[in-house]
C-alpha cells in the first residue's frame, strides 16, 4: 500500500495491454486510478470495477489524442474527479508498420500527435499541477525503438526518440521540484498492440531468437517497472529509462 493517498491518471487503459495492466498494479498497491480509453468504454468500466471492488475510487475518462487539447482535457477532467494528480502514466500510442517510401502525411501527423504530442500535453498539464505541491511522478511509456532502428518502424520510432528526449529535459527542468520524470522502454511484449504479429507462428519465432530470455514479455512485466518509478523508492530517480525486453537490447 505504499502508494495510498496517492491519485493516478493511467491513459491507454482500455485495451488488454500495459495500460490495463498498470492500472491493477497502482490501484493494488492503494492508489485511486483516472482511467483513459479511446472507444472501450465496456473494458474500460469493467477495470474501473476492479478498482473500486478494491477500495479504490476510480473513474473513466475517454478521449482520442487528435490534438493536444484533449490530452489536457483529460488532466484536468480527471483531477476533477479525484483531486490534484500525483502520478501520470502515459501508455497511449500508435505502432505504424510501414515502410518509410509508403508512409503518407496524414498516418505520420498521426503518430506523431498520439504518441508524441499528446505525451507532451500530457506530461505538461500534469506537471503543472505538481510544481507547486512539490511532488509529481511522470512516467511515460517509450519502446527499445528509442534506440533501435527497425525496418518498418520509422513514424513510430521517430516519435518515440522524440518522447525520450522531451522527457529528459523536461526531468532537468522539474528536478528541483520534487517532480520526476522517467521512461519505460519495453521490448516486445504481449498486448493487444502486438498479437496480430505475434499470431504468426514465423514472426513470433523471428522475435523468440532475439530475446535472450527465450520468452514474450507480458504486460505486468512493464507495470511492475512503472509502478517502482511511481512509487518512494524511485525518488531520486529522474530523466533515466527503464528497459523491459528480456535482455534484446543486449543483442549485437
Amino acid at each position: 500500500m505504499e502508494l495510498a493517498g496517492r491519485v493516478a491518471l493511467v491513459t491507454g487503459a482500455g485495451s488488454d495491454g500495459i495500460g490495463r495492466a498498470v492500472v491493477r498494479s497502482l490501484a493494488a498497491s492503494g492508489a485511486d486510478v483516472a482511467i483513459h480509453h479511446l472507444n472501450q468504454p465496456e473494458a474500460a468500466e469493467a477495470l474501473a470495477a476492479e478498482c473500486r471492488a478494491l477500495g479504490r475510487r476510480a473513474v473513466v475518462l475517454e478521449a482520442d489524442f487528435a490534438s493536444p487539447e484533449t490530452a489536457r482535457a483529460v488532466v484536468r477532467d480527471a483531477e476533477a474527479a479525484l483531486g490534484p494528480l500525483d502520478i501520470l502514466v502515459s501508455t497511449s500510442a500508435i505502432l505504424l508498420r510501414q515502410p518509410a517510401l509508403e508512409i503518407d502525411d496524414t498516418a505520420w501527423r498521426r503518430v506523431m500527435a498520439v504518441n508524441l504530442d499528446a505525451g507532451f500535453a500530457l506530461a505538461q498539464e500534469a506537471a503543472r499541477s505538481m510544481k507547486p505541491r512539490g511532488f509529481g511522478r511522470v512516467v511515460l511509456i517509450s519502446s527499445v525503438n528509442q534506440w533501435t532502428p527497425n525496418p518498418g518502424l520509422t513514424a513510430y520510432a521517430a516519435s518515440k526518440a522524440a518522447l525520450m528526449q522531451m522527457a529528459r529535459v523536461m526531468a532537468l527542468e522539474l528536478a528541483p521540484d520534487g517532480v520526476t520524470v522517467n521512461l519505460v522502454a519495453p521490448g516486445t511484449i504481449e498486448t493487444d498492440f502486438n498479437r496480430a504479429a505475434l499470431a504468426d507462428p514465423a514472426w513470433r519465432s523471428a522475435k523468440l531468437d532475439l530475446i535472450p530470455m527465450r520468452r514474450i514479455g507480458a504486460p505486468e512485466d512493464v507495470a511492475a517497472a512503472v509502478r517502482f518509478l511511481a512509487g518512494p523508492g524511485a525518488g531520486y530517480i529522474t530523466g533515466s529509462t527503464i528497459t523491459v525486453d528480456g535482455g534484446l537490447e543486449l543483442r549485437p
